[in-house]
């Protein structure tokens, strides 16, 4: 059964938006889990997440005081009482963007024997990304075919309309089946690998309906 949110009757604010997204951005820029400021705040892991997924939006002052001090920024910035200024990143990517991008999220792709159904659930904040004009989204992993690399319920980053060589990490739609696996051609034929050697490659035939989604450029672990 899905499991969902419930929403305030009225439409958030803008104002209510951009502290959404700036908690949970500042969040994952810091590296820190739900339960980790859960902890630190002495709340539940729930209401941390209500605080990022608009459920909760009065939240006391006490509360963004200490999320902007975990988060190395201050209340003012948090709730959008100065500009931002330039801040410290704690990441190490390899991009010359520092910045994040929302990208939507979407249910599950399997990682496995194939999910028929994927669901959009949010907007989320993602880091790293060039901001160039390219077209990305996110997708939950069902499945433990790609582990060790990518694990059961890991998030992945799927850069579209890019051509996935042999060798590299792509999602593709199999016969109405979703999946992330690595893309080989090996003497004109097209397999889908898995790392996961209990289970077998795929073979791609001529007369299998197949779409390439994009080529994973991310792999996101929520501990």
């Amino acid at each position: 059964m899905e499991n969902k949110i419930s929403r305030k009757k009225n439409p958030p604010t803008k104002k209510e938006i951009e502290l959404a997204n700036k908690l949970r951005a500042k969040r994952l820029e810091n590296n820190l889990s739900l339960q980790e400021v859960a902890d630190k705040l002495g709340v539940s892991k729930v209401t941390v997440s209500r605080y990022e997924t608009l459920d909760i939006t009065n939240i006391p002052s006490d509360k963004i005081e200490g999320m902007a001090k975990l988060y190395n920024t201050t209340p003012a910035f948090l709730m959008g009482w100065e500009n931002k200024k330039e801040e410290k990143s704690n990441l190490n990517i390899d991009t010359i963007n520092s910045d994040y991008i929302m990208i939507p999220l979407y249910e599950s792709i399997s990682a496995g024997y194939g999910a028929s159904n994927s669901e959009f659930i949010e907007m989320i904040p993602v880091f790293g990304l060039k901001k160039n004009g390219t077209t990305y989204f996110a997708v939950k992993v069902e499945g433990d075919s790609m582990e060790p690399k990518i694990p059961n319920g890991s998030t992945i980053i799927i850069k579209k309309d890019i051509q996935i060589e042999s060798g590299e990490i792509g999602a593709f739609n199999l016969n109405d089946e979703n999946f992330v696996k690595q893309k080989k051609v090996v003497k004109d034929r097209l397999i889908l690998h898995s790392f996961n050697l209990a289970y077998e490659d795929k073979v791609v035939n001529e007369f299998d309906d197949f779409i390439e989604y994009g080529k994973v450029v991310k792999v996101m672990i929520d501990l």
